[in-house]
Parts: structure tokens; C-alpha cells; sequence
């Protein structure tokens, strides 16, 4: 009994000893140890450029010197081979541990019968593994083919607990007999799946060097300070993309893989790196597909980088004495980073790839550029120039003024640029009405309306100086010069919807004559004008200005309107989507043209959850069509649309909760109609002003809307100083001081509160002349007048300067005051009728 004891614990001895991972390290041909990193689904091109690095990657980039890349690594199979054409990620897995085609696509239970290389070559060559997946693994065995596996899914050698970290993996690499094997899967926001290539960089750049350090000096505690690739560990890093065609691929193996080693090969897929692992430890081939692929042997052994070349180029082309002089190297072949030093002739020395230097010789100077490379033994080469310093150019000045047409007592700003000679410069200015100034820039008060010839002079710093001088006649007026422009409403005119113009116009001299040319054919006048397009195009829209001075100022102003045949507005998307894993796998189109994908980099996948999705969309009136599309990827799993709601501000205008289906072979579209477009509010103003100093105006503005959310806002703007505008009620109010006679234009809008708001904008010019002889008031002269009244006759007495006007006005006055005399004497007191005028004026 004993006998047959020892007999079967010796037979279980046996059969546990050969199943169980050996400690030690068994060395491969090319490699004792690799290390392999899954990344996802991104072009070449994109990550690794033309394979020495693209800018959406620089930390890989900061790689490829010290390994090998592939341009044409066939993610999905090459030489005619299938490796995921159709099962996409959870295929490609699969066929780099197992050798298998095509077999079983995204989210398959356990657990496949097939042998892996690691479940069924290892242990009986006495290699060892471990696989990580980070953060609970959320894709499972899509991405993590380890728990699929029949000879794997059991193993003590998977960690894909909630815990496991890059740390975790770190910590494997550090121990003292790190497995032959090890492999580690990133989440989706981590592996380019659903984060952009640009954070995926930096996601790796934390892992293998750490957050501060680089490829020649890893940061402790990261993966390429670890044990496993200090010197004496013959280590190769794989770092892998699935599902492209050509994907992104490199290793890394200082002393064992060629550097800088970028091979157009054409022959490679996962079945290669699969066979290249057997290969590397003389393991059989599972399948006849990685038998029939051939190895990736030529990335062992070392490589000749190009020989080394270095050029520079000097800015600028003639350099001037005392000023700076910038150089710039280019340097290409050998191997990188390269260290640039350079000597500029005049005993002074620098180094970088851009540098400057400042010559105070007038000679000609030998610059000399050195580049060395970092290979072993480094190249070196030069490259020299002789440059002449020159003397800088007798210097030159001219100068601006603003405003281009000065107004008489207001500021005008002259700003000189002075060239040549040598700085600093002293620039001194004589403006023609005898007054002088100094400076590169100064302001200056015309107290008369004349043409005046202003001179500057600028004088350089040379030991003999140099004087350059610049003349300008400038022309003062009483007036500014007028100028015109306009709006329109709506943004996007559509055929038979009223179109509302406002010109605003300033300077010149109040009244004015608007008129306006549509283009079509009619014409118009007004401040304000609307007209209806009645068909669709593109038209030249003219308005034209005449102010009332003497002689009279034209200004006119001429936009391009483009007509639509039916209205836009912008209003809300809103739906759930249900299994959007993929980058750019979703297509929304609305009308046909592409609006949206999901997801896109900066989004998150939602995988098989409900999410809800909100975007902004400019639909048009009438029938509008909204498509969504799958991408030929990740086809077996269905995506769906559900809750589907087109809304205006609060209003929903189209909805459908029902679910839809969405995949590779069965699209999804939404009809839904457009009613008429928003109407821009009515704004209601007075007519042009006249007001003589020292008399109020007071009027009210007043607006309203049609559309959705009917509530307006007012503004104003151009509201001269002293004048009163309540946003509130419309009143505006202002009795102009005796400085603030001359024109002024003021600009009052409305926007509605619809969603999207449109606003309505008109404007108002007020002319206040100065007041009679005779007091502050006007002439108003004794208790009959309100120093709070309003100006009842400004918009009918003309602008008066004849002896026989002011006769008039005086006879006008007199009028006036024996109306307030009558009418003090019909009422009880004088403070009662001051009330009721004030408030009678107010009104109006």
C-alpha cells in the first residue's frame, strides 16, 4: 500500500512539476525576455509619420532612433493571409497567441479549445508568463485574449483585478526573475481606442520613462528603469497596434534590435510575431499560419545609420553692424539628438541648433557650424559661410496721422517708423500752426479748419548724425467726413421673407437722404427699409448716403446677400446612443452633409451602456433628413438610437423614442419638417432730431417680437455724454450743454429672446445747435419757461444766422410767452402749471 503511495505522489510530482512556471530564465536565440504593449486602432502614418516620428506623438517619436519600425505592418493579415479582416480586435488577439484566422469577434465567452503559445509551448520549454489588463479589464477578452483561452483562462499568471496598474507591471518587471513573457492590455482611454494619439503618447511616455524622464534616462519607477532592462538583460519591447492597415509597430531592444531601422517589408502580420516568439526559443508553430509566416528576423543585429550632413542659414541675408544676426542649422542622417556648436568668426563661440550673434566689426567674418551625432563612435561635420557686415543705410521716416480727416479742437494721433541709420532714434515734429512736439508718437489739437503741412524730423544716434525728415499736408474740417454702412435681418435671407435694412451712418452734416439699390430691380429709401427677395441668388445690395451740408457729402456702401431658397435656424439634437465603442465608428449626416461622428477622440465610448448624446444642428425649412451610418468595423455587436428628439429653445419639434438599429450593414435615417424661419423684432424709433444747446429732448423707443420666447431687450450705443437711455422703458433723455453742439448719430437695437435670438437695430441722428443770443435757455427769458422743458420747436426752427431770422425767432419767442402767460392765469399757481408742462413735454 505504501509502495503504490509513493508511486502516485511521485507520478503527481512529476506532472505538477512540469505544469508549473520555472523560476530561472531560458535564454532565446535573439532575446531572454519580452515585453509587449497593446495599443489600438490607429494609421501609421499618423503615429509614427514616414517612420521617424510624427508630431501627434512626440515621446514615440523620441523612440524610434533606438529601435525598428515597419511602414507596412499588416494589422489584418499579409501575403494573402486573414488574420481580423472581420472579427477586428478580438481576432487580431487571437492571432498573435494562437495562430488562428479570423475566429471568434468582439465579445465571445470562454473559452476556445485552440492552443496559445504561452498556455501550451511554454511550460513544456520551461518559459514562464504573466499577463496584466488595467483597471478590471472592461473590454475582456476582446482585448484580452488570455481569459478565452481554454490552456490559459485558469493560469495564476492573469491579473486583471480592478487594482492592476501600470505599478503592478513595473513591479513584475523589478522582481528578480522576471517571466519571459510579459504582456500588459491599457484601458480604452488609455490605448488610442477612445483617447487621442496625442494623450496615448503621453499615457506611454508616464509608463515606460516615467512623467520627468526621457529614453536615455528612465525615471525610477518606470518600466524601462526596471531590472528587466538594466544592462545584462537581454530584453525586447514590442509595442503593438491592432486593427489597421498599415498599423503602427515598434521594438525596442538597445544592443539586440537594429536603431533607427525603418523597414518597407511587406510580408508581416501578428502570425509573424507570433513565429518570430517561437522562433526566438525554438518552440513548434501552432497553426499553418504562423508556419507559413515568416519571421521578423532582419529587426536583430545592428545597424549603419546615414552618413551625417549639416547646413545652416543666416537672417538677415545681409547683416548690419550692431544688429542681431539669427542662424539656423538643419541637420539630418546619423543618429539622434544631435549636438551643434558653432564659431562666428569674431573670437566669440555658441552653441544650439538656433542661436544669434551680434558683430560690432564692419568686416567680413568665417562662420563656422560642427554637428555631432550620438551614435558610437559619433560622426562629425562642419559647415562654414563668410558673411560681410555692413554698415546699416542712411536712415529714412515717414509718419501716419488719425484720424485721415481731422476735426477741428479734437485729437489726432501721428505715429513716425523710422528706418536705417542707427538707434535710437529722436524724432521732433513742427505741425504747421505753430506748434512743435518730440516723440515717436504725439497727439495734437487743430483749432482751425484749414489745410496745415506738418514736418518730421528724425535724427539717428550715429557718431556723425543722421537726419531724415517726412512732410504731410493735413486738412482740418468743421465736420467729420461722412461715412455709411448697414446691416440686415435675418443673417440668412430666404425668397419671399422680408429682409430688414438699417444703415448707420455718422459725420457729415444732419439731414439725410438714404436710398438704397437691392439689386434685383428695386429701389428704397429710409433709414430703415424692407424689402422681399423673390427669388434665390446672390445680390449686390447699395446704399447710398447725402448729408445736408453745403456742398453735400456722398457716402455709399455695398455688401453681397446671398438668398437662400429655404430658411435656416439653429436648434438642439438630442438622443441616447447604445454601444458607440469605436473611434469615428458612428456617421451622423443631416441633408447629406457629415455633422458629427462618434466617438471622437475627446469622447469617451459608452460600450454597452445608454448615453445620452446633445449637439447643435442647422436644419432648414421644410423637409429635413437626418442619417446615421456604422463603420465597417466592430460589425458583430448591433448599435442602437432611441429617444430621438429635434428641439427649438423649449419647444420639441420632432421626437421618436423608439429604438433603432444601427450596424455595418443597416443604416438609420430620421424625416422631420421645418416650419418658417425667426422674424427679427420691430424696433420703433423717432424721426432725425434737432435741439438747440441748453434745451431737453426726451422720446421713447419701443420694440417687439413674434417669435418664440416674444420677450426684447434694448440697447444703445453712440449715447452722447449727459444723455439718459433706460434699457427698461425706452426713454431716452438729454439736455446738451453749450460745448456739445454738432451731430451725433445714436444706435438702438432689440434682440428677442427666441431661440436662436434675432435682433433688430436702427439709428438716430440729433443735431444740437447753438443757443440764440440772449441766455443759456434759448431766448426762453422770463418765469413762463421750465429750466427741465422740453424743446418744442427744434425739429421745425432752422438753423438761423441772418438779422432777419433771428427777428423771427425773437417774434416766435414772444408768441410763447403770452401762451404761458394765458395759461398761468387759468390755472391756480405757477408751480402747477411747471408740473403739467414738464409732464406734457415728458410724454411727448
Amino acid at each position: 500500500m505504501r509502495a503504490h503511495l509513493l508511486v502516485a505522489v511521485l507520478i503527481i510530482g512529476i506532472i505538477a512539476g512540469s505544469a508549473l512556471p520555472r523560476a530561472h530564465a531560458v535564454s532565446g536565440t535573439y532575446f531572454d525576455n519580452i515585453v509587449i504593449v497593446a495599443m489600438e486602432n490607429q494609421n501609421y502614418v499618423d503615429v509614427m509619420g514616414s517612420g521617424t516620428g510624427s508630431s501627434n506623438a512626440p515621446f514615440i517619436a523620441s523612440l524610434l532612433p533606438y529601435g525598428t519600425t515597419f511602414l507596412n505592418f499588416h494589422a489584418y493579415g499579409a501575403n494573402g493571409r486573414n488574420t481580423c479582416a472581420s472579427t477586428h480586435s478580438a481576432g487580431c488577439y487571437e492571432a498573435l497567441i494562437a495562430g488562428v484566422s479570423d475566429l471568434l469577434g468582439n465579445g465571445y465567452s470562454c473559452c476556445i479549445p485552440n492552443p496559445t503559445v504561452v498556455g501550451n509551448r511554454f511550460p513544456s520549454a520551461g518559459l514562464t508568463w504573466q499577463a496584466y489588463c488595467e483597471s478590471g479589464c472592461p473590454r475582456g477578452n476582446d482585448h484580452f485574449p488570455f481569459t478565452g483561452f481554454t490552456d490559459t483562462s485558469s493560469c495564476s499568471c492573469i491579473f486583471a483585478g480592478s487594482s492592476v496598474s501600470t505599478s503592478n507591471f513595473v513591479a513584475a518587471a523589478n522582481s528578480a526573475t522576471p517571466p519571459n513573457f510579459l504582456w500588459f492590455t491599457p484601458t480604452d482611454n488609455h490605448n488610442m481606442h477612445d483617447n487621442s494619439i496625442q494623450s496615448g503618447d503621453t499615457y506611454l511616455h508616464n509608463f515606460l520613462v516615467g512623467s520627468t524622464g526621457s529614453v536615455a534616462a528612465p525615471a525610477s519607477g518606470s518600466l524601462l528603469a526596471s531590472n528587466l532592462f538594466t544592462p545584462g538583460h537581454r530584453t525586447m519591447l514590442l509595442v503593438w497596434w491592432d486593427e489597421y492597415d498599415p498599423a503602427p509597430i515598434l521594438f525596442y531592444a538597445p544592443g539586440i534590435v537594429k536603431q533607427a531601422y525603418i523597414s518597407s517589408s511587406d510580408v508581416y502580420d501578428e502570425f509573424s510575431i507570433l513565429h518570430t516568439i517561437e522562433s526566438n526559443w525554438a518552440l513548434p508553430t501552432l497553426t499553418s499560419n504562423d508556419a507559413a509566416a515568416a519571421p521578423m528576423t532582419e529587426i536583430f543585429g545592428s545597424s549603419t545609420p546615414p552618413p551625417l550632413t549639416t547646413s545652416f542659414t543666416v537672417s538677415p541675408s545681409t547683416p548690419i553692424v550692431n544688429l542681431p544676426v539669427s542662424y539656423a542649422a538643419t541637420t539630418t542622417g546619423g543618429k539622434s539628438p544631435y549636438t551643434i556648436s558653432w564659431n562666428f568668426g569674431d573670437s566669440s563661440t555658441g552653441t544650439g541648433a538656433s542661436v544669434t550673434h551680434v558683430y560690432s566689426g564692419l568686416q567680413s567674418y568665417t562662420v563656422t557650424e560642427t554637428a555631432t551625432d550620438s551614435s558610437s563612435p559619433p560622426q562629425t561635420v562642419t559647415s562654414s559661410k563668410t558673411i560681410t557686415i555692413t554698415a546699416p543705410p542712411p536712415p529714412s521716416t515717414s509718419f501716419t496721422h488719425s484720424p485721415s480727416t481731422p476735426i477741428i479742437n479734437s485729437l489726432v494721433t501721428f505715429t513716425s517708423t523710422t528706418t536705417g541709420g542707427t538707434t535710437p532714434y529722436t524724432v521732433a515734429w513742427n505741425f504747421g500752426d505753430g506748434a512743435t512736439g518730440t516723440g515717436a508718437s504725439i497727439v495734437h489739437t487743430f483749432t482751425s479748419a484749414q489745410s496745415f503741412t506738418v514736418t518730421e524730423t528724425a535724427t539717428d544716434s550715429s557718431s556723425l548724425p543722421q537726419t531724415a525728415t517726412s512732410t504731410a499736408t493735413v486738412t482740418v474740417v468743421t465736420t467729420p467726413p461722412l461715412s455709411t454702412s448697414f446691416t440686415f435681418l435675418p443673417a440668412s435671407p430666404v425668397i419671399n421673407t422680408p429682409v430688414s435694412f438699417t444703415a448707420v451712418t455718422t459725420g457729415g452734416t444732419l439731414s439725410y437722404a438714404v436710398s438704397w439699390d437691392f439689386g434685383d430691380g428695386t429701389t428704397g429709401t429710409g433709414s430703415t427699409a424692407t424689402h422681399t427677395f423673390a427669388t434665390a441668388g446672390t445680390f449686390s445690395v447699395t446704399l447710398t448716403v447725402v448729408d445736408s451740408g453745403s456742398p453735400r457729402q456722398t457716402a455709399s456702401s455695398t455688401r453681397s446677400i446671398t438668398v437662400s431658397s429655404t430658411p435656416q435656424g439653429t436648434i438642439t439634437l438630442k438622443f441616447e446612443g447604445f454601444d458607440f465603442d469605436g473611434q469615428n465608428e458612428v456617421t451622423l449626416t443631416l441633408n447629406g452633409v457629415i455633422i458629427a461622428r462618434y466617438w471622437s477622440v475627446n469622447n469617451p465610448a459608452n460600450g454597452q451602456t445608454w448615453v445620452p448624446i446633445s449637439l447643435t444642428i442647422i436644419v432648414v425649412q421644410g423637409a429635413n433628413t437626418l442619417g446615421f451610418t456604422h463603420a465597417n468595423t466592430d460589425c458583430a455587436v448591433d448599435d442602437n438610437i432611441r429617444n430621438l428628439q429635434v428641439i427649438n429653445g423649449t419647444q420639441v419639434l420632432f421626437s421618436d423614442p423608439t429604438v433603432h438599429t444601427l450596424n455595418c450593414t443597416t443604416p438609420t435615417s430620421y424625416n422631420f419638417n421645418i416650419g418658417r424661419a425667426l422674424i427679427p423684432p420691430t424696433l420703433t424709433i423717432p424721426a432725425n432730431q434737432t435741439v438747440t444747446a441748453g434745451t431737453w429732448i426726451n422720446f421713447t423707443v419701443t420694440a417687439a417680437s413674434v417669435n418664440i420666447g416674444g420677450t426684447v431687450a434694448l440697447s444703445a450705443t453712440g449715447v452722447p455724454a449727459g444723455a439718459s437711455f433706460d434699457q427698461a422703458t425706452g426713454g431716452f433723455s438729454w439736455k446738451p450743454g453749450a460745448s456739445q453742439t454738432g451731430s451725433y448719430v445714436v444706435v438702438f437695437t432689440t434682440t428677442d429672446s427666441s431661440s436662436p435670438s434675432t435682433s433688430t437695430s436702427k439709428s438716430m441722428g440729433i443735431q444740437v445747435n447753438q443757443a440764440a443770443p440772449g441766455g443759456s435757455n434759448g431766448g426762453n427769458g422770463g418765469s413762463g419757461g421750465s429750466s427741465n422743458g422740453g424743446c418744442l420747436f427744434c425739429g421745425v426752427i432752422p438753423k438761423v444766422s441772418t438779422s432777419l431770422g433771428l427777428l423771427m425767432i425773437g417774434g416766435l419767442l414772444g408768441l410763447v410767452a403770452s401762451l404761458a402767460l394765458l395759461t398761468v392765469k387759468a390755472r391756480a399757481s405757477l408751480e402747477q402749471t411747471k408740473r403739467r408742462m414738464n409732464r406734457l413735454t415728458r410724454d411727448e
